[in-house]
């Protein structure tokens, strides 16, 4: 540089004031002529601009020499930085600073160009849309697989007919988070499960398209199967067992004690291909949306006693004991044939596997005031705890061996929990210390005041 930073200041200054002394003198020379101080005032105004522009093109000219040298000051002779050193220090820092500033856009962009391909790859559709529903981002799977018009900046509505989608996010707002199965709209068989969030302190939302047809396809394919297999079936296995009880109580076999053992095998399996037919018929009506469910308030003792008759002879043959200490008046709201089914089961459940001269106890208790516990407890081996989430799947046995000598169709559990999620509850299992199983149905309760059941 020709001269220092504090000469050429100094020269500046200087000259500002010689400038203001002069146009001080036009101003109020003489008399204080009017067009002396209008001619005063115009010379000030223009003074002010023309150093205003000097000024700033000065420093501008100063800050990218300043960051030329430094970005190449190594390369530089010993004259040329002697001469920068006084002003080195301030631009050393100016050029450190925004150094760092490029450093983290740099990494920030390329954050952000990660996270867009890591979206634009996923199988699933991103939307991200503000209060006024302006799409703010989308990644390129929901242009390609759903709404190829979509772009951001967009209302999302605006070149989008869907008004099951609008009614979803319209209640999402409110519920702040959401997740439904939605159909169409290009056709009733593209089901999409949308999961709608909302940032309640960007006052924006995050809303997850993925597209399950094939899935529901396939279900729908797998419930078809085995509905239509099993209705195939029962004729067949009805006509095995009619015959085979026909032998067993006819005279032809009378002679052969083989034949009979033969026979009421056949008989035996029979019966349990016929629950096993019938339970999974249950399961795919349910499934289906075709077991008809109506919840009204019940009193569950009432129907623990009619089971407890129900099965007095299964109780005895297999030397047990029924306690049923739930309430009398106690009150529930329940579908009655779905709560009695589980508790049939539940109690099907315990005298196959509790030992003889044992006690199945029907008890109740409330985890909260709303919620009336019933619980079947029982003496048996008990339910491993790594088992227990498992127990509810359909034919999941823990011991397979098990199986041949209890019988059951493996189904009964699976029911159970199906049954309890139409009616909005559910079911669990527990360990009876020291030994057993406590199998029970969180139910809502009716909490009205009501007269004992006589």
């Amino acid at each position: 540089m020709k001269s220092s930073l504090k000469g050429q200041l100094f020269l500046w200054v200087s000259g500002t004031i010689l400038f203001s002394t002069l146009v001080n003198y036009v101003i109020f020379r003489g008399d204080f002529l009017s067009e002396n101080i209008l001619l005063g005032v115009s010379l000030l105004f223009l003074a002010s601009l023309i150093a205003t522009y000097f000024i700033y093109q000065y420093f501008k000219k100063l800050v990218n020499t300043a960051a030329q040298l430094m970005a190449h000051k190594d390369t530089l002779n010993p004259s040329i930085k002697d001469g920068i050193k006084g002003s080195e220090e301030i631009f050393e820092e100016i050029f450190d600073q925004s150094s760092q500033v490029e450093n983290k856009l740099a990494f920030y962009t390329e954050q952000t160009n990660q996270f867009s391909s890591v979206l634009s790859k996923m199988g699933q559709g991103v939307i991200l849309i503000n209060k006024d529903l302006k799409v703010l981002f989308l990644n390129k799977t929901i242009n390609t697989e759903f709404f190829s018009e979509l772009k951001i900046g967009d209302n999302l509505f605006e070149n989008i007919s869907y008004p099951l989608f609008k009614k979803f996010i319209e209640k999402a707002w409110d519920k702040k988070d959401l997740i439904k199965e939605i159909s169409g709209p290009k056709s009733i068989k593209t089901v999409y499960l949308v999961s709608a969030k909302k940032d309640i302190f960007r006052d924006e939302m995050l809303i997850v398209f993925s597209d399950i047809s094939k899935m529901k396809n396939m279900e729908k394919m797998r419930e078809d199967f085995i509905g239509n297999v099993s209705h195939e079936l029962r004729t067949p296995i009805s006509v095995i067992k009619a015959n085979a009880e026909t032998l067993i109580e006819g005279d032809l076999l009378k002679d052969d004690e083989n034949a009979k053992i033969f026979t009421k095998a056949i008989f035996s399996q029979s019966e349990r291909m016929t629950d096993i037919v019938n339970d999974l018929l249950k399961i795919t009506s349910m499934e289906a949306g075709e077991y008809p469910i109506s919840v009204e308030s019940l009193f569950p003792h009432k129907i623990i006693e009619e089971l407890s008759e129900e099965h007095d002879q299964i109780i005895k043959d297999n030397q047990l004991e029924i306690k049923n200490l739930v309430e009398e008046n106690s009150k529930v709201f329940a579908d009655r044939p779905a709560l009695k089914l589980i508790l049939t089961n539940f109690l099907s459940n315990a005298i196959k596997h509790s030992p003889k001269k044992s006690r199945i106890i029907f008890e109740e208790n409330k985890p909260s005031l709303d919620v009336l516990r019933i619980s079947v407890v029982d003496a048996g081996k008990g339910i491993p705890k790594k088992y227990k989430d498992r127990v509810f799947e359909r034919f999941y046995r823990i011991d397979k061996g098990r199986s041949i000598d209890k019988g059951g169709s493996g189904l009964g559990l699976s029911i159970c929990k199906n049954l309890a999620l139409m009616m909005g509850y559910s079911v669990g299992v527990e360990s009876n210390e020291p030994k057993g199983s406590i199998f029970f149905i969180d139910i809502k309760s009716d909490n009205r005041k009501s007269k004992q059941v006589a």
